[in-house]
Formats: C-alpha cells, structure tokens, sequence
C-alpha cells in the first residue's frame, strides 16, 4: 500500500494486513459467479484479534497534495476545515510547513505563483517543482528522465 512517510517526505510502499471488512468482501466474491472457496493465509485468531475492522481513510495517510489542492481551492485554515475524516493535526501541520518549504505558500499560507504553478500539474508537490523548476533552468528532458 502506498502510505505517506512524513520522516522523508514522500510516498513509500508499506505492507499492512487487510481489513475485516475488506476480507469479508473477498470472501463474498468466491462462489459469485459459480462455486467457490475463500482460503485465507491468517488464523481465526489474527482475523479477530489482529485487523482492523475497516481501513483508515486515505486522506488521514495522505501527502501534501491534497493539502495544495484544498489551498488552491481558497480554503484558509485547514485546521478548522470540516473533513469528513480529519487527518492529524500534526500532518496537516507538516504538508502545510513542507509546501511553504518547496516555496509554494508565502509565510501566510497563501498560495504563491509556483504553487498555482504546481497545482496544474497531477503529481506530487515535489515532482511538480522539480518539473517546473527545470523548464526554468533549460534541464527539462533530463528531469524527465530522472523523474
């Protein structure tokens, strides 16, 4: 699962076990069609014990930008916007503290020319400064390549 890593600033791959919720629904797709059996590779116990009952919703797991997207959208304190699932204070802190780093928010939190730029593009903040930031320096078929 790609999962955001906020010690190194962007997304890596994690294995998590399922969630029961998301078993029982593999389970009800065996004998769908025609017959069928479900083999899990867990014990009962860890089925009860071990997983959760539904996944964490992604936008509690996420990266910066969706943080971007939603300052792109004129919404002016994140902290007090009204998430069906609110991330934790402290990630949207970190995207907040990280786009100003990329030099996409001013010391206000206001989206600056490079982050309307960055908003464009469907990456992530990182990716999309590197790209605009080698068309700037004439290097822009080597990040291609790079990237």
């Amino acid at each position: 699962m790609k999962v955001y890593n906020r010690r190194m600033g962007m997304d890596a791959l994690q294995v998590f076990p399922v969630s029961r919720a998301a078993a029982d629904q593999r389970s009800g797709r065996a004998g769908r069609t025609g017959p069928g059996t479900c083999y899990r590779l867990y014990t009962e116990s860890a089925y009860r014990n071990e997983l959760l009952p539904s996944l964490v919703p992604e936008i509690q797991k996420t990266n910066l930008f969706p943080v971007l997207l939603l300052k792109s959208l004129q919404v002016e304190n994140l902290l007090e916007f009204d998430f069906m699932d609110p991330p934790p204070e402290d990630n949207i802190l970190n995207s907040l503290y990280q786009l100003w780093v990329l030099g996409a928010l001013d010391n206000i939190e206001n989206l600056i020319d490079l982050g309307w730029k960055m908003v464009e593009f469907p990456l992530d903040p990182p990716l999309a400064k590197m790209l605009l930031t080698g068309e700037m320096l004439g290097c822009t078929n080597e990040i291609l390549t790079i990237g």
